[in-house]
């Protein structure tokens, strides 16, 4: 159980939401209730919040975590921006919370599909997370017809203020009703939650964090979009190859993955690479 600055043991559910939106059905009433999981913290809590908090049973809950650099095991695809530690670690995250893994992925990687917009993804163009990672879960959810599908993702307020304007529920996109009789109801059950509550609440139900975090601040891609400029020179050190790769795409496309205020900085630029001690 966390235990907060007032010294009072809280468990998971003491991050339930007090009333669930009206448009919900009652969590007994759906057929299968999908986490989004990238292996971050959000993801976990997320999990620990709808098994312990919600009591939603385990028979119902699936682990969904979609890959953006494609098939790992296709040669044409490289994997540029995956962490090579997250399978291992959704792994252990099924096998320590007894629940199924779906991992799935899109015809293109996410290189592929820089290569083909011939620019990289940018906070007012987040196609890495719209293309490979939304789409791919509504086309995997499209199969199904005649069920009743709870979507839980780990979104919180406290990230950006783009996040705490957004709604804690919606029709998901593969909702559709009629005659594929599909319904897809998306959640946030953790918007309110804090990132100091997220990681204790891990921690007191005994999960270990993804890897990642001893050099980056949030779990998603290696060479994300969001990193800093520290993040990103730790990265550029942990995997040299994929950072001089990553380096020649911006040449080949003539875009670049970083920029501010509408001024583009290459990746060298942006983390002062000639200025970093080689020794």
């Amino acid at each position: 159980m966390a235990i907060n600055v007032m010294g009072l043991k809280r468990g998971a559910e003491a991050f339930v939401i007090p009333q669930l939106p009206s448009e919900m059905l009652p969590l007994h009433e759906y057929d299968e209730v999908h986490v989004n999981v990238s292996g971050g913290a959000d993801s976990v809590a997320t999990v620990l919040v709808a098994l312990h908090g919600y009591n939603i049973p385990k028979e119902k809950l699936k682990l969904v975590h979609m890959r953006v650099d494609g098939d790992p095991n296709d040669p044409t695809k490289r994997q540029l921006f995956d962490w090579p530690q997250t399978d291992g670690y959704l792994e252990y995250m099924s096998k320590v919370l007894d629940l199924p893994l779906i991992v799935l992925w899109g015809d293109l990687s996410l290189e592929e599909r820089i290569r083909e917009r011939e620019m990289f993804p940018s906070s007012q163009c987040r196609f890495c997370t719209s293309y490979m990672k939304r789409d791919v879960y509504a086309k995997w959810v499209r199969q199904f017809d005649n069920v009743k599908i709870l979507l839980l993702t780990g979104e919180r307020s406290e990230e950006s203020k783009e996040r705490a304007q957004k709604p804690i529920f919606k029709l998901h996109s593969a909702h559709a009703t009629g005659r594929k009789n599909r319904i897809v109801h998306w959640l946030k059950p953790i918007k309110a939650m804090l990132k100091t509550e997220v990681k204790q609440l891990c921690a007191d139900y005994g999960i270990d964090l993804h890897p990642c975090y001893e050099w980056v601040s949030r779990c998603s891609c290696k060479f994300c979009i969001f990193n800093t400029s520290a993040e990103m020179s730790r990265t550029s050190q942990l995997f040299p190859e994929d950072w001089a790769y990553l380096k020649q795409m911006e040449r080949e496309l003539g875009h670049t993955l970083k920029s501010k205020n509408g001024i583009s900085h290459s990746l060298s630029a942006f983390i002062k690479e000639d200025q970093i001690p080689l020794f």
